[in-house]
């Protein structure tokens, strides 16, 4: 990816300004950390020498400390000053302020791609595998599998749920999990999805560091039976040697996601033996090239890689689809037929910030595309934006 590093870091920046937006959610979605009631996020614009302006997302963790939502919103101010000379922080500079400065990295490599001239950049073809429909472009390219997402309920929620995800055109689906009280309760949960959908339709489970190594090793022995794709995350990030105990122990794949916080991180976990499968974050890790730099070392121990969002608005998830469909051009990556990405999650929030969201059919994303978009197929509804913004940051020459 040093082709597309050169590109973006050639992009001129005349000028950055940034909007902290708090969107709240349609309704209160639950993990097994806490119930999220809305997203905050800053939204980047990031102006270039002809006019163009390209957008990008940066956002945290949601348990990140007061400390890291500090120092990103310093970073935000001080990059806006600094672009009044055309002068933006480098990768080696952001990585030393950790969190927040991947978070700020991943908006800014995706503003400058967004500034990228169309055909401008073609050494990865990032772009070719999502490339808008716009208009009279119905049907010109199969975009990026998704999967559906079902939250906490019971069984007959969950099967109703499950139900509209297929109607909808998912042929995969990840089952929030980890709250449950006792085993039979997920299974009973995870029974009645399967009797619902059938044996075709691939089922993950997203645990969110919840269990300790006795409980998972229980849980995922009770739930094997039901063809269980892959668990996200079943015990605590920092547990990698329970990770690798645990792969040991029972037949479902093990998917490290919280643990998969950065390229140091993915290395250690790589070495440990500690993940069947990665699910990959570029707002987390720190943007696309981020994204195809721990591909291609997963690669290297033929682990594949799943991109998924921290429940960005559309502009976020518009540069995460981005990265995931660059991810067959990854040097050394020879791994199966793609597997379905975490990037449908825009309809939770009550509006994705954008004039029209991203396109999901049959199972499979790309951008809308139409007059103004930028090289992420996206345009953004600076309406939407005043309306659920909270603070601004202007610095322009």
């Amino acid at each position: 990816m040093i082709d597309l590093r050169a590109a973006l870091e050639d992009v001129p920046v005349s000028g950055l300004s940034a909007v902290r937006v708090r969107v709240p959610f349609r309704r209160p979605f639950a993990t097994a950390t806490g119930m999220w009631l809305h997203r905050e996020a800053w939204i980047l614009f990031v102006a270039g020498p002809d006019g163009r302006i390209g957008a990008g997302e940066a956002v945290l963790e949601p348990d990140a400390t007061e400390v890291e939502e500090t120092l990103l919103a310093r970073l935000i101010r001080e990059a806006a000053d600094r672009a009044r000379s055309g002068e933006v922080p480098d990768v080696e500079e952001l990585e030393l302020l950790g969190t927040p400065g991947r978070a700020f990295r991943a908006a800014l490599d995706a503003a400058r791609f967004d500034l990228l001239p169309r055909g401008g950049w073609a050494a990865a073809g990032a772009g070719e595998a999502v490339e808008p429909s716009g208009p009279g472009r119905a049907g010109a390219t199969p975009g990026v599998p998704v999967n559906g997402t079902i939250s906490f309920g019971g069984p007959a929620a969950g099967a109703e749920a499950a139900l509209q995800a297929i109607e909808a055109g998912f042929t995969t689906l990840k089952l929030k999990a980890g709250a449950e009280r006792e085993t039979l309760d997920l299974v009973a949960r995870v029974r009645a999805i399967r009797t619902a959908v059938g044996p075709d339709v691939r089922l993950r489970l997203d645990v969110n560091g919840a269990w300790d190594l006795p409980t998972a090793e229980d849980r995922l022995r009770a739930v094997a039976r039901f063809g269980i794709e892959y668990v996200e995350q079943p015990l605590p990030a920092d547990d990698s040697d329970g990770a690798a105990e645990l792969r040991r122990r029972v037949d479902v794949p093990i998917a490290a996601d919280e643990a998969a916080a950065s390229l140091v991180a993915v290395r250690r976990l790589l070495a440990a033996g500690a993940a069947d499968l990665l699910v990959v974050k570029p707002a987390r890790v720190g943007g696309p090239i981020a994204v195809a730099e721990i591909a291609e070392a997963a690669a290297a121990h033929d682990v594949p890689v799943v991109v998924s969002t921290l429940f960005e608005t559309g502009i976020g998830i518009a540069a995460a689809l981005m990265a995931a469909a660059q991810l067959r051009h990854v040097p050394g990556a020879q791994f199966p037929a793609p597997l379905a990405h975490g990037l449908a999650t825009a309809g939770l929030l009550e509006h994705d910030l954008l004039e029209e969201p991203l396109v999901v059919e049959a199972g499979r994303m790309h951008p809308p595309g139409g007059a103004g978009a930028g090289r992420l197929g996206i345009s953004v509804s600076r309406r939407a934006v005043a309306r659920f913004a909270a603070e601004f940051v202007e610095a322009t020459p």
